[in-house]
């Protein structure tokens, strides 16, 4: 079965889950290419795509089912803690340096106590994959958004500290995208239910990992 997701996505989400199910299913072979373009899944002859998105995906005549909301929170590296007062409210942002997601990561908009607050920053640095962004943000560039399950390691290890915890920022939505097919096959429909019962969290965490993942902030 061959799926493609971007890297970040396979790295801490896909691998975690690929034990249990590969012991379940042990006939069954799974290669994941990593890749942030828009995969051509039937032309390529992939099985399966896992789409991020911050709006809705684009109509076309492939399957799409919803696997989760993607909340990311805003970290700071110990050094740049170290030397720049950290911010006490979002719009302290601003005079920050920051790491920021493109496309459109200069505008930033914050869920937290009050409500959404929308705020404008300058990207000090800036990259499309959030393994660049943790580890530029962990080396004391500036502050950044991650998703948990890529955070928590380096807060563990005290690399990076958690900046106004009260807020927290939609990262978009996970889907599970796959050729139309009637009837699905059985590999691919057994996989899709494994990714939905162990990412799918209604009403908890963004994301249901394994334990040494959990422990993740209310948001």
């Amino acid at each position: 079965m061959r799926v493609t997701a971007p890297s970040d996505v396979g790295a801490h989400l896909i691998a975690p889950l690929l034990p249990a199910f590969l012991a379940r299913h042990p006939r069954v072979r799974i290669e994941v290419e990593h890749t942030l373009r828009v995969v051509d899944l039937v032309r390529e002859g992939f099985d399966l795509a896992i789409r991020l998105t911050l709006g809705r995906l684009p109509p076309s005549t492939l399957i799409a089912r919803k696997l989760t909301r993607m909340n990311l929170a805003l970290y700071a590296g110990r050094a740049y803690a170290a030397r720049r007062e950290l911010p006490k409210h979002p719009g302290d942002l601003a005079k920050h340096d920051n790491v920021i997601f493109y496309p459109g990561g200069n505008a930033l908009a914050l869920e937290g106590p009050k409500g959404m607050v929308k705020v404008a920053v300058a990207g000090r640095a800036a990259g499309n994959d959030f393994f660049f962004l943790r580890e530029a943000i962990a080396a004391g560039v500036g502050i950044g958004r991650l998703p948990w399950f890529l955070a928590s390691d380096e807060l563990a290890a005290g690399r990076i500290m958690r900046v106004l915890p009260d807020y927290h920022a939609a990262g978009g939505t996970a889907y599970t995208v796959y050729p139309p097919a009637k009837p699905l096959s059985p590999k691919l429909a057994k996989f899709c239910a494994h990714l939905a019962e162990h990412v799918s969290a209604p009403g908890g965490p963004a994301l249901r990992l394994p334990a040494r993942l959990l422990g993740a902030p209310t948001w």
